[in-house]
Parts: C-alpha cells; structure tokens; sequence
C-alpha cells in the first residue's frame, strides 16, 4: 500500500507542477487518480480514488485558512481539521514540510514495534490514543538519544521489512524490562 500511495503522490506532483489550483479541482485530481498507476513494474488501481480525490481538493480548497505559521503540533491540529486527514496524515505533513521531531507518524509498522517492545500500554489504539502514543514514542526517542524522524524511519523500514518473514511472533508478550521502558510508561 505504501508504494502505491507514493506512486499516486509522485503522478499528482508531477501533473500539477506547482499549480496549486489544480489540486483544488476534484475532476482533475480523480482522473489523475482512476488511471492505473505503475508500482513495481505492474499497473495498479488506486483504491477509492473517488473518495481520495474528493478529500485531496477541499483540502487544498481548505489549506489557505490554516495559518501555517502556526508552531509544529499546532499545525498538525489545524491540518487536522481537514476533511479526510487524521493525526497520522497530519503529522506526516508537518514531518516532512517542517522537518519536525515534534510529531510523530504512528503507522502499523512503528505500532507493532513499540507494542513489541512493551513502550504502549495494553489496549492503547491509534483510532483512539494517538496523542498518548505520539508522546510515549517521543519520550522513548528523547531517551535514546534518537532524533523521532530517524527512529521512525529506522523502525518503519525494519518492521516493515520483517512483516514478510516469521521473525515476530505476535502471540509472545513484550519482554522488555528495562528501567529504560519504565520511564517512557
């Protein structure tokens, strides 16, 4: 799924090319969308390109009213606000626009690895605890050492990369009892 959302992002960039207006219009942006994108050597459909594209242009009709001065988690609220973007989408943006280590983007992989590693409490969701878990991986990254940008990205490639083999079994409780983990709990 990642390649093909890259894939759908580098086609609409490229189409628009800065045109900032063409990414307002939901006609444009669908048939950008609808037409079979190639990931991996194969032609591939956008799911719910429909959907996406409807999104992708009230956003970027919204996008002006957000003051973009705004400092990074305060951004990432206001981004929020958008019709169709959530917290991990929204800290994505200001990740990457702002080069920010005051976010976090929780996706399965970075899910799966603090989970493993006992940093997220039993039951936690990212649907329902996502700010809870953003400063948890946060705390744990200031812990270490690690910039939260470069940890993610770390971990998002390995787990991610492990999700194909049978390296982690998921039915084995964390077993990090480290006094490092305790005081990122």
């Amino acid at each position: 799924p990642a390649e093909v959302g890259i894939a759908a992002y580098e086609r609409i960039r490229s189409e628009c090319d800065g045109r900032y207006e063409a990414m307002a219009d939901e006609g444009f942006v669908l048939d950008l969308l609808s037409r079979p994108l190639e990931v991996r050597g194969r032609k591939v459909r956008y799911r719910f390109a429909r959907q996406k594209a409807h999104f992708l242009a009230s956003s970027f009709q919204a996008l002006p009213e957000i003051d973009q001065g705004l400092p990074d988690r305060a951004l990432r609220d206001g981004i929020m606000t958008l019709k169709g973007i959530g917290p991990k989408t929204a800290s994505w943006v200001v990740r990457n626009w702002r080069d920010s280590d005051l976010v976090a983007i929780l996706d399965i992989h970075i899910v799966r690895a603090c989970e493993h590693m006992g940093l997220f409490e039993p039951g936690w969701r990212v649907e329902r605890h996502y700010l809870a878990m953003e400063e948890a991986f946060l705390a744990f990254a200031e812990v270490i050492g690690a910039r939260p940008s470069l940890l993610d990205s770390v971990m998002w490639n390995v787990m991610r990369e492990l999700a194909w083999q049978p390296v982690i079994d998921r039915r084995l409780e964390p077993t990090a009892d480290l006094p490092l983990f305790a005081s990122v709990n």
